[in-house]
């Protein structure tokens, strides 16, 4: 198993364009000179090589989509993997090699980012520019800063590394960092990714837009509603939402190819269809759609006549024939969430009238009449669409049950225990490698 703050990416061109070689157990410890970056093209392609390790397939289905849908209300296992089910049981170990495989991922798309940080500015390339630079600097940051949000958002107190790791011994032994800590890092590397990203706005890659929606979401997370809501505001100012069909309104998500493409709607697809079926929609979550809600048909199939079982069609192109050459596409984040978050930020702030204008837009575009927030509903009545407009997107419905209390009550009785569940267990080999961490206060309850 790779060690994850000693496996470090060879910046080359071969390694830029293809994923990362799950097959190899052996970390690499050095960035081979010969490989270094050189000039523009070979930044940009080191800058391919971070999305491209973005699309693993661990991180693809585990660690982007199903272990924190698991871990929620939204779907429920029905694979045969016993280290996911024991995020369908609440009840993960710090053995679990899944966790372990998600978590050493994360941090491999990490070292990538550090890498293509620490080699830009080396390059000895007058044609190279400041501001050209500092465009692929920005999108490596923006990387990071969202894996660390995924990171922190799951595991809490994390060993923060913001250097390429090119050796192994004492070097690899890195505190932990708080959540506070880790946070003032995620924000500072989408501010400079909002101010350097030389594109606008992109569905794939990188943008301005999509740095300020991430930070719109931070400041979410960080209960600094004012922020929310005028990053939020920002980047849906002049949009309306009608006029953009449902799951069209990307932002940014993880593009694959057929060459490069995913395994995911395997994952969702019933066996009738050639799937696995190891994730299902859960009963509440499909039951959460009110009567005339356009999105329902859009985001799952409960039809006897077509499958015995419910399952998920928000990753629809599957090829049972070619397991693996799916392309749907990753939601990272899109604009109806945008609008939500501009909704809560304003009931946060007691602006009622604008929270129901910008929650409405989000109904309207399904279908359903408008509501009114008030004081006394808000928070489920958001709750509530967040889970219907954004379920099995990621981790967006355990994270909202999580930081507005909602966890014990809502999931509780399906054996969510508060507070240790409110975190994941760190990796017990990555505890036993590094004798600065300690494992978090959850394996104590």
């Amino acid at each position: 198993m790779k060690n994850i703050l000693g496996y470090t990416f060879i910046i080359s061109l071969i390694g830029f364009f293809g994923c990362a070689d799950l097959d190899d157990p052996q970390p690499r410890n050095s960035i081979g000179t010969q490989f270094a970056v050189v000039d523009q093209a070979s930044a940009v392609a080191a800058m391919n090589g971070v999305y491209s390790d973005m699309q693993d397939a661990t991180l693809a289905f585990d660690g982007w989509l199903g272990l924190p849908q698991y871990f929620s209300d939204e779907t429920i296992f029905t694979g045969t993997f016993p280290t996911r089910l024991e995020f369908g049981n609440f009840n993960v170990f710090p053995a679990n090699n899944t966790s372990s495989a998600v978590y050493t991922d994360f941090y491999e798309v990490i070292n990538r980012a550090n890498n293509v940080i620490a080699l830009i500015p080396q390059v000895e390339d007058e044609a190279f520019t400041e501001a050209a630079r500092n465009g692929i600097i920005a999108e490596a940051r923006f990387v990071r800063a969202q894996v660390y949000l995924s990171l922190v958002t799951y595991y809490q107190d994390i060993p923060l590394v913001l250097t390429p790791t090119i050796d192994v011994g004492e070097v690899l032994e890195v505190n932990l960092s708080s959540v506070d800590e880790i946070y003032a890092q995620i924000i500072e590397d989408f501010t400079f990714a909002q101010t350097n990203l030389t594109r606008e706005s992109d569905v794939f890659l990188a943008s301005q837009q999509a740095a300020t929606a991430f930070l719109a979401r931070v400041a979410l997370y960080r209960e600094n509603y004012a922020q929310a809501l005028t990053l939020a505001s920002s980047v849906v100012d002049g949009i309306d939402l009608s006029t953009i069909s449902y799951l069209s309104d990307n932002i940014y998500s993880l593009n694959f190819t057929a060459v490069d493409g995913n395994s995911i709607a395997f994952f969702y697809a019933p066996a009738e269809l050639g799937g696995r079926h190891s994730i299902e929609p859960s009963m509440s979550y499909m039951n959460a759609f009110e009567a005339g809600d356009q999105r329902a048909a859009l985001s799952f199939v409960n039809d006897t006549l077509i499958a015995s079982v419910p399952y998920g069609i928000k990753y629809p192109s599957f090829d049972a024939a070619n397991s693996g050459s799916a392309t749907d596409p990753i939601f990272f984040i899109r604009h109806a969430e945008m609008f939500l978050i501009a909704a809560e930020a304003a009931a946060q702030t007691g602006d009622f009238a604008a929270a129901s204008g910008f929650i409405n837009q989000v109904r309207n575009r399904a279908g359903l009449g408008d509501i009114t927030l008030d004081a006394g509903n808000f928070i489920d009545a958001i709750l509530q669409e967040r889970l219907v407009e954004l379920g099995m997107e990621g981790a967006h419905r355990l994270l909202d049950l999580r930081r507005t209390g909602n966890a014990g009550a809502v999931l509780g009785p399906l054996g969510y225990d508060v507070p240790c569940d409110d975190v994941w267990p760190l990796p017990q080999r990555d505890v036993d490698r590094n004798r600065n961490i300690v494992q978090n206060d959850c394996c104590n309850c």
